[in-house]
């Protein structure tokens, strides 16, 4: 009878499982969906007159950023808010304007002067690029953008860890090791390229004088599909970072003809929660930025 009772249970539970699996399931691909047709039609219904032109651009791209927040909100951990501005660092360095940014919201000041936000570059885990149509020279352009924001964590102040994953008794180190440096994505409506020409060379081209502690992490083209690497096995989320090998290729991945559509969209939020909750956290040493911040009046938009 205890036999037969136990069964039942585990047959119960595995049930209940399935279930949520299901309902989980879902409610993501629902999310996606929506994410679809609100970045790729409902806002072009907004901002786009008969003629095609776009009537408020700078609206425009705060709408779509705002569609993006949505869809990736239910992934971050709760420790983990989204701003956009500026990334800081205690030696006078100041990024471009950040379309999204994803810092720890529990060890971050809050640094505004008059209409703009600045994050210090400690307490920052991810940036997002959102981007529309790109051809090849944009897409590069974007990429390199990226590559320089990254570099920024290479000035981080302080080595002391408030959120650490991994290599406890390893001392900070952007360049050699991936959850210490901060992640970058791309995501765009479509990208103007045959995808189906050797990315490799076009991402040589790119990162020609870059070094692989700063390329990009994942970019999500809705209409294309996703671009991850790929360590000779399965597809990963960074290049990291074997200098020895050329183990790590870049991998396109295109949406499903057959099977779910938007799978690509589906592998990018699995593998952005994967990263995002991953990177490291520095303690902040404010003195070091106070007497910085006072010649911070205007920000230089291209360095």
């Amino acid at each position: 009878m205890k036999r037969s009772a136990k069964l039942i249970e585990i047959k119960i539970n595995k049930i209940g499982e399935e279930f949520m699996n299901e309902v989980f399931d879902k409610l993501v691909k629902s999310k996606i969906e929506k994410f679809v047709f609100d970045y790729k039609s409902l806002s072009r219904e907004v901002f786009v007159n008969e003629k095609g032109d776009l009537k408020h651009p700078a609206e425009f791209g705060i709408y779509r950023e705002k569609i993006i927040k949505h869809l990736i909100q239910p992934f971050l951990p709760s420790r983990l808010a989204i701003g956009t501005g500026f990334i800081i660092t205690s030696k006078n360095e100041t990024s471009t304007q950040c379309d999204l940014i994803i810092y720890d919201k529990d060890n971050t000041p809050v640094i505004e002067n008059e209409e703009q936000r600045f994050f210090p570059i400690e307490c920052v885990v991810g940036v997002i690029e959102v981007k529309s149509r790109l051809d090849k020279s944009k897409l590069k352009e974007a990429l390199i953008k990226l590559s320089k924001v990254k570099k920024l964590r290479e000035s981080a102040s302080s080595n002391i860890y408030t959120f650490k994953n991994g290599r406890q008794d390893k001392p900070f180190s952007p360049k050699d090791y991936g959850r210490d440096q901060i992640a970058t994505f791309l995501i765009c409506e479509s990208i103007e390229m045959n995808v189906k020409e050797d990315i490799n060379t076009f991402f040589k081209d790119v990162y020609s004088c870059i070094d692989k502690s700063l390329f990009h992490n994942m970019i999500l083209s809705i209409d294309n599909g996703i671009f991850l690497y790929n360590d000779g096995n399965l597809p990963i989320y960074h290049s990291y970072y074997d200098y020895s090998k050329e183990a790590f290729k870049n991998q396109f991945i295109c949406p499903h003809v057959l099977g779910y559509h938007y799978e690509h969209i589906l592998l990018f939020v699995n593998y952005f929660y994967m990263i995002i909750s991953s990177i490291s956290v520095l303690y902040i040493e404010i003195t070091k930025y106070l007497g910085e911040l006072r010649g911070r009046s205007s920000i230089i938009e291209d360095k």
